[in-house]
């Protein structure tokens, strides 16, 4: 199946990003980790089963994914959320042609719909603008109704195609 997927920017960063409102349930936001590999395997998963980036990958596709990411991404701007000791979002920074990234977001099914998305992006999006970071990009694949949700509330604005 080909996908198309639309680049959006959001510059300049904003001071300070409001609050996104979350469930009730107790959680807590912090840099990723490499002993989060394999929750984080299922997280990507789950996020995709059923949405257009679902290519039936295995599990051991999504641990590859994950590895992959672990030699690309920015550790210190990347985040997890997590909740009774499960990883339930993600959202890693990686940089693309001397741009910072936000790549992938990932929220399992039962987070999804609670400002867990939002706030995960948020706390990257802080620790960017926290760094001098005035320009962030986010690829999204067309027809991904809440990445573009997200990112369209948070201030990205599209910018074309994803070549």
């Amino acid at each position: 199946m080909s996908r198309t997927r639309s680049e959006c920017r959001l510059s300049p960063l904003p001071a300070d990003f409001e609050s996104a409102p979350t469930s009730e349930t107790a959680h807590e936001t912090r840099l990723v980790d490499v002993t989060d590999r394999e929750q984080l395997a299922v997280v990507l998963l789950a996020a995709y089963r059923g949405s257009v980036d679902d290519e039936d990958e295995t599990e051991d596709d999504a641990l590859d994914a994950i590895d992959e990411y672990f030699e690309l991404m920015l550790p210190q701007h990347s985040f997890v959320v997590v909740e009774a000791d499960r990883v339930i979002a993600m959202s890693f920074v990686v940089i693309v042609r001397e741009v910072n990234y936000i790549d992938p977001v990932a929220t399992t099914a039962s987070a999804k719909r609670r400002g867990v998305g939002t706030a995960v992006v948020q706390a990257s999006l802080r620790s960017l603008a926290d760094a001098g970071v005035t320009e962030v990009g986010a690829v999204i694949t067309d027809g991904n109704a809440a990445s573009e949700a997200l990112f369209t509330k948070l201030g990205f604005v599209r910018v074309g195609d994803w070549v």
